[in-house]
C-alpha cells in the first residue's frame, strides 16, 4: 500500500479513501472504507477514459454484470457510481498478497498449492462465465493469495474498454492467442491465461516472455510452450492442457476440476513468507483503520539481531580460467516456501530501533525463523559476549575464515565463476564440482571472497532479497564483504543478508543471490577446508 497522494481523491461517493493499491488501464486502485465498516477496493475511472464516446454506457453494463458474480473466490461488488463525473466501482477486500508480488519475493508454489490455487482459480472463473463475463484479464496482478484461500480481482470490468477487438489490451503473456490474434473471446480464453498464471506459480517465470510486447504476442499466438521438465507430472499435465492453441482442445471448468481433484483442508496452505506477507497487510490496514487485527493463526516472523565481524585471513593467490559450460536455467518448486521465513511487520522495527539506541555503533542483521510461539526475541551476539532478552537465544558468530579452494553447498555442488569467464559482471552460480580453477575461492584478510582475480560482489550493490551475485574488479565496497559464519552462513555486509541458492534449486547454473537469513539448507555452505 501507498499514502494517498496530492492527486488521489479522499472521497468517492460514500467511500472515504485510505490509501492506494495500485493502478492499471483504467486508473488508480485504492483501498478505503465504506459507512458500515466495510473494507474495499475502489477501482476510478481515468478521465481519457470517460472522455471516450460511448464508455460510460459499456462501464455501466459491466458493472450491472459484476454484481450477479458471487462464490468465495469472487470480490463481490459492494457499491458503485457507473453515472458519476468520474466512475468508480467498488469490490470487498481482503489483505492479502498478488500473485505477482509473490513470485517478485522470490517464492515459488509446490505442487499442493499450485493444485489448491488451481482449484480457487477455477471456482472464481465459474462462477464468472455463469454470470454471462469472460474475464479478459487473468495476470498475476489480479490473483490474490489470502489466509487460506484465492481471490480472483478485476473481472470484467477492466476489459470494458477493450469494446474493439482491433485492440489487444492487457498483459500479452497471460493472454490467449485468440485474445492475441483480436477474435472474439469465450470461456476457453480464460483457461489458456489460468494455466498461464500456474505456469509462473510453478516455475517463478512466464512461459511466454518476449523481449518486447510484440515479441510475447507472437510467442502466445504459437502456443504449446516448453514445460520444464523438474515440474511434477500432475502439474506438467495440467499446464499441458490448458496453454493448448485450439479453444475447443482445451478442458472445460469442469474437466479441469476433476484434473484436480480434491483440495485437502489446510489453515495455512501458502508459504511461510507469503503469511508473512498477509500478516504485514494486515497489520498496514490495522494503521489506517485502528481497528482491524490480523486474524487468530497467522504467523508473524520471529527478529533476529546479530552484529557482522569482518576478520583476517590469507591473501589471495594466482588462478587460471577453464572452458565455458552451457548454463541450465531450470527452475523447480522445491520447498523454497519453506525456506523462504521471515519478513518485515511491526515486530521488526520495533526491534530494530531499540537495538539501534541501545548499541548504535554495532552492525545489524536480521532474519526471520517459524517458531510456534507467540514470542518475539532479540539476540545480539558480539565477538566476546552474547546479551539475551529471553530465554531463547540464537546467535550469529564470524568463523575464523577458511583456507583457499572451492566451497560446496545445496546436493554437495560448488560454488562457480559461469563459463570461467573472467569479465566483470560474470553471474556466480551453483554446479556440480569439477575442480576447475572457476571453483577456486580464497577468503582473503580485507574481508573479500575471490575467484579468477575477481571479488565475489552484489550485482549493483543492491540490498533487497534475491539481488544477484557476480564477479567484479575490487573496489573496497560492502557489498564485495562477506563473512563465514559458524552457522555454514556467508553474509554479505552491505545487506547483512545470506548468500542464497534461489528456490533451493540444485540444478546446473542456478545463478546465486542474497537473501535475508533463514538458516535453511539453501544458506549453509561447507568452505574450503
Amino acid at each position: 500500500m501507498r499514502a494517498l497522494g496530492e492527486l488521489d481523491p479522499r472521497l468517492v461517493g460514500s467511500v472515504r479513501l485510505l490509501a492506494g493499491l495500485g493502478a492499471d488501464e483504467m486508473g488508480p486502485v485504492l483501498v478505503g472504507t465504506t459507512p458500515d465498516g466495510r473494507l474495499v477496493a475502489v477501482k476510478v475511472v481515468s478521465a481519457p477514459l470517460v472522455a471516450d464516446p460511448g464508455f460510460p454506457q459499456r462501464f455501466a453494463r459491466e458493472v450491472a454484470g459484476l454484481r450477479q458474480v458471487v462464490g468465495p473466490c469472487n470480490a463481490p461488488v459492494v457499491d458503485a457510481g457507473p453515472a458519476d463525473a468520474t466512475p468508480w466501482v467498488a469490490a470487498d477486500f481482503l489483505p492479502g498478497v498478488s500473485l505477482g508480488e509473490m513470485v517478485g519475493r522470490g517464492v515459488l508454489l509446490g505442487e499442493d498449492a499450485i493444485l489448491r490455487l488451481a482449484a480457487g482459480l477455477a471456482s472464481a472463473l465459474t462462477e464468472i462465465h455463469r454470470a454471462g463475463l469472460v474475464h479478459r484479464d487473468l495476470t498475476p496482478a489480479h490473483v490474490r493469495l489470502t489466509e487460506d484461500s484465492v481471490r480472483l480481482l478485476d473481472f470484467g470490468v477492466a476489459r470494458a474498454v477493450d469494446h474493439d477487438v482491433s485492440l489487444v489490451v492487457g498483459d500479452p503473456e497471460f493472454m490467449s492467442p485468440e485474445q492475441a490474434g483480436r477474435q472474439a473471446l469465450t470461456p476457453a480464453s480464460d483457461v489458456f491465461s489460468l494455466g498461464a498464471v500456474l505456469h509462473l506459480a510453478a516455475t517463478g517465470r512466464s512461459a511466454f516472455a518476449g523481449e518486447t510486447r510484440t515479441e510475447s504476442l507472437a510467442l502466445v499466438s504459437r502456443a504449446q510452450p516448453e514445460l520444464p521438465g523438474s515440474l511434477p507430472s500432475r502439474i506438467r499435465q495440467l499446464l499441458g492442457a490448458c496453454l493448448v492453441g485450439d479453444p475447443l482442445a482445451r478442458p472445460t471448468l469442469d474437466q479441469l476440476r476433476a484434473m484436480i481433484g480434491p483440495v485437502p483442508l489446510d489453515a495455512h496452505p501458502w508459504p511461510p513468507l507469503v503469511r508473512a506477507m498477509i500478516t504485514e497487510q494486515y497489520a498496514e490496514v490495522a494503521r489506517l483503520l485502528d481497528n482491524v487485527a490480523a486474524p487468530a493463526g497467522v504467523d508473524a516472523p520471529t527478529t533476529l539481531l546479530a552484529p557482522v565481524v569482518v576478520p583476517a585471513a590469507p591473501p589471495p593467490k594466482k588462478t587460471s580460467r577453464r572452458r565455458a559450460e552451457p548454463e541450465d536455467e531450470r527452475w523447480k518448486p522445491d520447498m523454497w516456501a519453506v525456506v523462504s521465513g521471515g519478513a518485515v511487520v511491526v515486530t521488526v522495527v520495533f526491534a530494530i530501533v531499540m537495538f539501534n539506541v541501545l548499541t548504535p555503533d554495532r552492525p545489524l542483521r536480521a532474519s526471520g525463523q517459524e517458531t510456534g510461539a507467540a514470542t518475539t526475541s532479540a539476540s545480539v551476539a558480539p565477538t566476546t559476549s552474547t546479551t539475551s532478552t529471553t530465554t531463547t537465544t540464537t546467535t550469529t558468530t564470524a568463523t575464523q575464515r577458511p583456507e583457499a579452494g572451492p566451497f560446496t553447498g545445496l546436493a554437495g555442488k560448488c560454488v562457480d565463476i559461469a563459463g570461467a569467464n573472467a569479465a566483470n559482471g560474470t553471474p556466480v552460480q551453483l554446479h556440480e564440482c569439477n575442480g576447475t580453477d572457476a571453483q577456486q575461492w580464497v577468503f582473503a584478510q580485507d574481508g573479500t571472497v575471490r575467484g579468477l582475480g575477481k571479488c565475489l560482489d552484489v550485482v549493483g550493490g543492491d540490498t533487497s532479497d534475491g539481488a544477484r551475485v557476480q564477479i567484479h574488479d575490487c573496489n573496497g565496497t560492502g557489498a564485495q564483504q562477506w563473512v563465514p559464519t559458524t552457522e555454514g552462513w556467508i553474509i554479505n555486509v552491505a545487506s547483512n543478508k545470506c548468500l542464497d541458492v534461489p528456490a533451493g534449486n540444485t540444478a546446473d547454473g542456478t545463478q546465486l543471490a542474497i537473501w535475508t537469513c533463514h538458516g535453511d539448507v539453501n544458506q549453509r555452505w561447507n568452505p574450503p577446508a
